[in-house]
């Protein structure tokens, strides 16, 4: 359950899609992320957990061109993403959704939408039709019918669905979704994992943060613990939960009471 770093083994690149290797974030004397080493693999939903404060969040805005990393380096299919906007990040193919709603109010949910699709590559542009690309991803998270609806009056569910079909209409082949079932009950959760599994099942590749611990064991297939800014662990989900250092350091004991 030890961390690897993304490598080569004997000429042998490891299949993956995502790179991270030794990226560090300081602000000022404060250090987010330290020396931080792990790949993402092309079709796989990875889950990224940790205690508050131990900078997944910041990890995501690295890889999306938020914050810039402070050393290290990040690759995306073998092409460098530090330095780049997060325009030009989202249309190399990665998208994520934010722990507080994004949307634009004064639109309605189409139009959200629509807008997110503009934020593709050249080649899918040509590819497929901004209306269309709007449509499916409306489809996939199940807002239909409340496409021409103000997006300020959408509940609390359906503003998670308009984040994950915002970054869908983007067309990306990795989504990272930041607590994305926070403030749900148990079955808006079930519906929110299920469109992630359906999506994954399209190709998209996932990483998934979130504190629901339910959640992320149900859909992750590989998990990554991550405190005061390093890897403290990775493999198995539910290897990984049974760990007495993950245990001790975040799941707590009641967690492991009831398993």
């Amino acid at each position: 359950m030890r961390c690897v770093a993304a490598r080569t083994r004997r000429g042998t690149h490891v299949a993956s899609l995502l790179e991270v290797r030794n990226i560090s974030k300081r602000f000022g004397g404060v250090v987010a992320v330290e020396d931080l080493n792990f790949v993402i693999r092309k079709g796989e939903i990875l889950g990224l957990i940790g205690p508050n404060g131990a900078g997944k969040t910041t990890v995501f805005n690295m890889i999306s061109g938020i914050q810039r990393p402070t050393t290290g380096t990040i690759t995306l299919e073998g092409q460098n993403l530090v330095g780049l906007r997060p325009d030009q990040i989202a249309r190399k193919g990665v998208a994520r959704t934010f722990q507080s709603s994004s949307f634009l109010p004064g639109m309605s949910v189409y139009e959200n939408v629509y807008l997110a699709a503009a934020f593709r590559s050249l080649a899918a542009i040509q590819r497929r039709a901004a209306p269309d690309v709007t449509e499916a991803a409306l489809r996939a998270t199940g807002l239909v019918d409340v496409a021409e609806r103000p997006a300020e009056l959408l509940n609390v569910s359906q503003h998670k669905r308009l984040e994950i079909a915002r970054a869908v209409a983007t067309e990306p082949v990795l989504l990272m979704t930041d607590e994305i079932v926070a403030g749900l009950n148990n079955a808006e959760t079930d519906e929110v994992l299920d469109i992630l599994v359906r999506l994954n099942g399209t190709g998209i590749t996932l990483v998934f943060v979130e504190h629901d611990v339910r959640a992320v064991l149900s859909v992750s297939q590989r998990l990554i613990v991550l405190a005061q800014g390093r890897c403290m662990a990775e493999g198995d989900p539910h290897e990984v939960a049974r760990s007495p250092e993950v245990i001790k350091v975040y799941l707590g004991r009641r967690y492991a009471q009831n398993q």
